[in-house]
């Protein structure tokens, strides 16, 4: 006498079915959009990454974290260290790529405060991270963009694990840090003239 499958065995193979079904019908859904960031991503051309939501959040100085050290090779091939700037300047720290339109269009906002800041002799020094692609790739577009501010060159995309649980997420971020090295203030998406001005300004401010 041949033995009875259970009938809870039976339903739970024919509910593992229909699941693996739908997650298959799911999966073939997303793929067959050309512009979903999973096909965007398998062409190899960057195009699939997360775009900001125009958040903005300021950290008050009781409520920062430990400092963070960024360091690496700037696209002009200096080696660099936020350690330089602790007790000296504000960093503004901008990640950027080319393959990003929001950060080819946000690049003259940032210039703009950049030279500003410079100009009215203000202790700010800028830097970008360049985000996945090549130094040489990354450069020629700095230098179309007339970006003067220096960027660290992040091939490999594992130069935001200094900032911990701060990590910017998004492409373009910026993330504004204090004189000790922390950070005070981030921007999630591409950052105004006006607004960075503002978030300089205010972690600026908290430092006298």
């Amino acid at each position: 006498m041949t033995p009875r499958t259970p009938r809870y065995a039976v339903s739970r193979r024919r509910a593992l079915g229909v699941a693996s079904v739908a997650a298959l019908l799911a999966l073939g859904a997303c793929s067959s959009d050309p512009n979903s960031i999973a096909e965007q991503a398998k062409k190899g051309d960057q195009k699939g990454y997360i775009a900001g939501d125009g958040t903005i959040e300021q950290i008050p100085v009781d409520q920062r974290l430990d400092p963070i050290t960024l360091e690496g090779e700037t696209l002009d091939g200096r080696q660099w260290s936020s350690t330089r700037e602790r007790g000296k300047q504000v960093v503004v720290v901008n990640m950027w790529a080319s393959w990003c339109g929001p950060c080819l269009v946000e690049i003259p906002h940032l210039e703009k405060v950049w030279t500003d800041v410079q100009a009215a002799g203000k202790p700010v020094q800028f830097m970008g991270i360049n985000f996945r692609e090549s130094p040489e790739r990354a450069a020629a577009a700095a230098d179309k963009a007339k970006m003067t501010y220096p960027s660290l060159s992040d091939e490999s995309g594992v130069l935001i694990l200094a900032f911990g649980r701060q990590a910017p997420t998004t492409t373009p971020s910026t993330l504004v840090l204090d004189t000790q090295g922390r950070v005070a203030a981030r921007a999630s998406g591409p950052v105004s003239e006006t607004t960075l001005r503002g978030l300089v300004d205010d972690v600026l401010k908290s430092e006298s």
